[in-house]
């Protein structure tokens, strides 16, 4: 069962850093210098470290988004966002990511 959540993350991961990117390079083309960020802390809800690490650079992938710090516990990451008004559709996008992963690992 893990390796078909592994392929449905893949596949789901790749759509959105596809689709994501195309958002970014239309802001480009129109101009926008990205003056709407804004800092969040996403709580993370993986036990191990290694998978929290993953989950930190797999945002940081994600065109829009840069993950910025981990705390010590291992729990919460400090992420950039390019515009404030994507802040609820990160949300939902890395919790299913994070959903994913979980089962996929």
């Amino acid at each position: 069962m893990k390796p078909l959540y592994f392929i449905y993350f893949f596949i789901y991961y790749a759509f959105k850093v596809t689709e994501s990117g195309l958002a970014i390079a239309m802001q480009v083309v129109k101009g926008s210098r990205g003056e709407d960020g804004m800092l969040i802390e996403y709580q993370s809800t993986l036990k191990k470290g290694w998978r929290v690490v993953l989950l930190f650079n797999l945002i940081s992938m994600t065109p829009g988004s840069m993950s910025i710090d981990i705390d010590s516990e291992n729990n919460k990451i400090l992420v950039h966002l390019l515009n404030r008004s994507d802040h609820a559709d990160f949300l939902k996008v890395t919790g299913k990511i994070e959903s994913l992963l979980s089962k996929a690992l």
